[in-house]
C-alpha cells in the first residue's frame, strides 16, 4: 500500500499533463481497492488516498466509480426489461463516466428520427444537447448518458454510447483550477445519432430513483473525502485543527456507512450528511493560509492545495 501512496505522489505532476498516465494510476488504484463499496464497511479508499497523498481528484474518480457508475449499471441491469447481462460488461479495471449534470437550457434531448415510422423496432434516435461535468470522460470505456425523450420535463432514458464513437468537436476540456489530476470534460452533442439498441428499456421512473439515490451517495462520499483532505492540507499549512476535522470526518463516516447499507436495500437514503456549517470557519482559515504560503509551496504542493477552493470553484 504504501508503494501505492509513493507512486500517487510522485506521478501527481505527469497525470495534470497526460491523460494516459491517469488510465495507468486508475489501473493499480483498482487493483490494490477493488472498487466496490461493500467492502469498506469503515474507511473508504476515498479517505485514505486524500489523507495519505492529498490527492482528493484520484479520490473522486474512485468515488464516482464506485458509488455512482458500478451500481447504476447493475441497477439498470436489474431492472432492464431485456436481458443486459451480455452487453455489459463491468470489470474492476474499467472506467465508466457519467453523463447526468447539465443546464436546464440545454437539457439532452433523444428525438425520435423518424416521428412517422412508430412501429419501426430499429429505428434510431438523435440526441441534441449539453452535458456539464464528466469525470475521466476521455478515459472512459463506457458513457451512461441520462437523457429525456422530446416533450418530457425530467429524465426518462438512458443511453449507453461508447467514448470513441463520439466526435472530438462535441468534446471540450474543462480548464479548473481544482482536482486537476483527473480530466473533467463536457459534452455538447448536436444531431448525434444513437441506436435503440444503446437505450435500455427501464421505466422512467425507476431511472430517476436510480440517479437520485446514488447522487445522494455520491455527495456523501465526496464531503467525507474533502474531510480528509482538509486534514492533510491542515497538516501541510497549519496544524491547527486535526482534532476537530478529525471528529466530523468520523460522524461523516458513520453517516456514509449507513447511506452505503440504504442504497443496497432500498431506494431511498435518508441518512444525512453532516451540516456544512460544522467546518465552513475551518475552510475559510485554510483559504487565507494557503494565501500566505502559495508562493513559498513547492510545486505540487501549490497545485494540490488549491483544492481547499473547491466548493467555491464549483458553484453554479
Amino acid at each position: 500500500m504504501l508503494e501505492l501512496y509513493e507512486l500517487i505522489k510522485s506521478s501527481y505532476k505527469d497525470r495534470i499533463i497526460d491523460i494516459k498516465e491517469q488510465k495507468k494510476i486508475w489501473l493499480r488504484l483498482a487493483k490494490e481497492f477493488k472498487p466496490d463499496l461493500t467492502l469498506y464497511e469503515t474507511e473508504r479508499p476515498s479517505v485514505l488516498i486524500t489523507k495519505e497523498t492529498g490527492d482528493l481528484g484520484l479520490s473522486l474518480l474512485w468515488i464516482v466509480q464506485t458509488a455512482l457508475t458500478r451500481p447504476i449499471l447493475k441497477e439498470i441491469i436489474l431492472k432492464s426489461k431485456e436481458d443486459l447481462s451480455q452487453k455489459i460488461k463491468a470489470d474492476d479495471s474499467s472506467l465508466y463516466a457519467l453523463a447526468h449534470s447539465e443546464d436546464i437550457k440545454a437539457p439532452a434531448i433523444l428525438y425520435d428520427k423518424d416521428k412517422e415510422d412508430k412501429e419501426d423496432k430499429d429505428k434510431n434516435y438523435i440526441l441534441n444537447g449539453e452535458k456539464k461535468f464528466i469525470t475521466a470522460g476521455r478515459n472512459a470505456d463506457l458513457l451512461i448518458l441520462t437523457c429525456r425523450t422530446t416533450g418530457e420535463e425530467k429524465i426518462n432514458r438512458i443511453a449507453m454510447i461508447d467514448p470513441k464513437e463520439i466526435p472530438e468537436s462535441f468534446i471540450t476540456d474543462l480548464k479548473l483550477n481544482i482536482l486537476v489530476s483527473v480530466s473533467h470534460t463536457r459534452l455538447s452533442f448536436k444531431d448525434y445519432e444513437v441506436k435503440k439498441d444503446q437505450i435500455p428499456l427501464i421505466d422512467p421512473s425507476a431511472i430517476r430513483r436510480i440517479m437520485k439515490k446514488f447522487g445522494i451517495l455520491e455527495r456523501g462520499l465526496i464531503l467525507e473525502a474533502f474531510l480528509s483532505f482538509l486534514i492533510y492540507a491542515d497538516r501541510s499549512l497549519t496544524n491547527s485543527f486535526e482534532d476537530k476535522l478529525s471528529s466530523l470526518l468520523e460522524k461523516q463516516a458513520d453517516s456514509v456507512t449507513k447511506q452505503i447499507y440504504e442504497a443496497a436495500y432500498s431506494d431511498r437514503i435518508e441518512t444525512k450528511n453532516i451540516s456544512f456549517e460544522e467546518f465552513i470557519p475551518v475552510i475559510e482559515i485554510l483559504k487565507e493560509d494557503y494565501a500566505k504560503a502559495e508562493n513559498n509551496l513547492p510545486e505540487t504542493e501549490r497545485i494540490k492545495l488549491k483544492d481547499v477552493f473547491l466548493f467555491d470553484n464549483l458553484k453554479g
